[in-house]
């Protein structure tokens, strides 16, 4: 801990992970090191640019220098972190900033509302969690990404969720953030401040400036939780006259409830999968387990039979159970995905599962390189930021956060999800999650605009009070942010 009270956390990152792919700094400017000529490539695979220059800050006067730099020389900036997007929400040919060194963690705070803590853009969820626990009293997030290699910067403004009808996404636990504009001017947004522009920067696609900074609600880690991990039948979960009920109360009596299925009952074997991997989690203040018995086995994503031999309970503490076991593996994956709001039923979700698990299994059993492929989904509380996906005034509404996976390289898999995104879009009017594949799907900006309507306006009017030039304006987000008419 220095005296400012901050610390700086050097994550140790898993020697197994994949991350977005950038070069070394080979120049300085202003005490600033970059790199140029780099051709960065996304976590998925997906995605590729050629860069003219990277730069790495480490301090707040390094992003006002980048930005400095961007108005003299009339470039674009996008910011990266673990490149953990299927969009091109990062990508430009002019400046990237990698947010990796901006990693300092304050001291947490309590007041009457409670404790929050204050982090920068860089973040790694795995260094938080640490941070956190290492707290007096331990600390914790109530509901988080399933990945903890993922940093902050992105998942706060991009909308990003966990799993759980108690919790909402994580721009909803933001109580102020600190943007360098692009008048290199570093602001403060607050709901006591300014109540929309507040609402604007806690979900701003990286279209205000550089996060510098970010605060956000934790709670005291006093309780636990258990992790049931299930394996029932897809007709007796999503088929009959009352599932979507059923299902309604199964969700309501946990803390949060996950599903993840994969098309084939067996590895390497031809038989459809006739059952569904349900992990939920309950709050209790029970002991928790020592989790050494668990080390060495392979990530979710590494073995998506896991569930197979893993069903039953475990009590853990709060960030172990809500990323068990959900590391990232050595396997890269492609996914798309919407948010669904769900009918007072439940009764268009069941219809959505039992759809698009038909789909799923025709597509990967038309070709065997299209084994490695999986459908998950989550329920959460609607936000009330005017860009998620999982916006409603009602904050009762609740969505579904559904996504279809597949391994990098799966052939056709574009094509395949494309289409399922459409399906959810046309048939349940499901908006997609802005960090996953949905550029390609016909119609999208068009579809977008109308359905955002009046909050595209809404968040223009404070966008182009802090970027009157566009610097933070990429090729993926010009046409649905153009202020021609919606």
């Amino acid at each position: 801990m220095t005296n400012d009270n901050v610390t700086q956390h050097q994550a140790q990152e898993p020697e197994t992970v994949t991350y977005a792919k950038l070069g070394s700094p080979m120049a300085i400017v202003d005490g600033v090191s970059f790199s140029g000529g780099d051709e960065w490539t996304n976590y998925g695979g997906n995605l590729t640019v050629q860069t003219e220059r990277v730069f790495y800050p480490k301090t707040l006067e390094d992003l006002k220098v980048i930005v400095r730099e961007a108005h003299n020389d009339n470039k674009k900036v996008r910011c990266v972190g673990s490149g953990h997007s299927w969009s091109a929400t990062a990508v430009t040919p002019d400046y990237m900033v990698s947010v990796n060194g901006m990693d300092k963690i304050h001291k947490p705070v309590r007041d009457a509302s409670g404790w929050t803590v204050t982090l920068e853009t860089g973040v790694l969820v795995s260094q938080l969690d640490a941070f956190l626990r290492a707290h007096n009293p331990p600390l914790a997030v109530s509901s988080m990404v399933l990945p903890d290699v993922v940093r902050f910067g992105g998942i706060l403004t991009m909308g990003c969720h966990g799993a759980g009808l108690n919790s909402r996404t994580l721009s909803d636990t933001i109580t102020e953030m600190t943007i360098v504009n692009a008048r290199g001017e570093l602001v403060t947004y607050s709901a006591a401040k300014d109540p929309e522009a507040f609402n604007v920067a806690c979900l701003n696609l990286g279209l205000l400036g550089i996060i510098y900074t970010a605060t956000i609600k934790v709670e005291e880690m006093n309780t636990r939780l258990r992790v049931t991990d299930s394996y029932p039948t897809l007709t007796s979960l999503f088929q009959g006259p009352q599932a979507g009920l059923n299902l309604k109360a199964r969700l309501l009596k946990n803390d949060s409830t996950e599903f993840f299925y994969w098309p084939f009952e067996r590895f390497m074997q031809p038989d459809q999968n006739k059952n569904i991997w349900v992990k939920e989690w309950e709050r209790t203040t029970e002991p928790a387990e020592d989790l050494k018995k668990y080390e060495g086995l392979p990530p979710m994503i590494d073995n998506p039979f896991f569930s197979t031999f893993q069903t039953g309970s475990r009590v853990m503490e709060v960030p172990d159970a809500l990323h068990f076991p959900f590391g990232d593996g050595v396997t890269t994956v492609l996914d798309v995905g919407c948010a669904i709001k769900v009918d007072s039923d439940f009764g268009n979700i069941c219809e959505a599962i039992t759809e698009v698990v038909e789909k799923n299994w025709e597509f990967t059993t038309s070709m065997p390189e299209r084994m490695g492929t999986a459908i998950e989904f989550r329920f959460i509380k609607a936000s009330d930021k005017i860009l998620s996906p999982a916006y409603d005034k009602d904050p009762d509404t609740i969505f579904c956060m559904i996504n279809v996976m597949a391994a990098s390289g799966t052939p056709g898999f574009e094509e395949y999800s494309v289409g399922i995104a459409a399906n959810w879009i046309h048939k349940y009017n499901a908006k997609p999650h802005w960090p996953k594949m949905w550029e390609k799907v016909d119609g999208i900006v068009s579809y977008l605009r109308r359905e955002y309507g009046d909050r595209i306006t809404r968040f223009n009017r404070v966008r182009k009070s802090q970027d009157p030039t566009d610097m933070f304006v990429n090729d993926t987000w010009r046409p649905i942010f153009q202020e021609n008419e919606l």
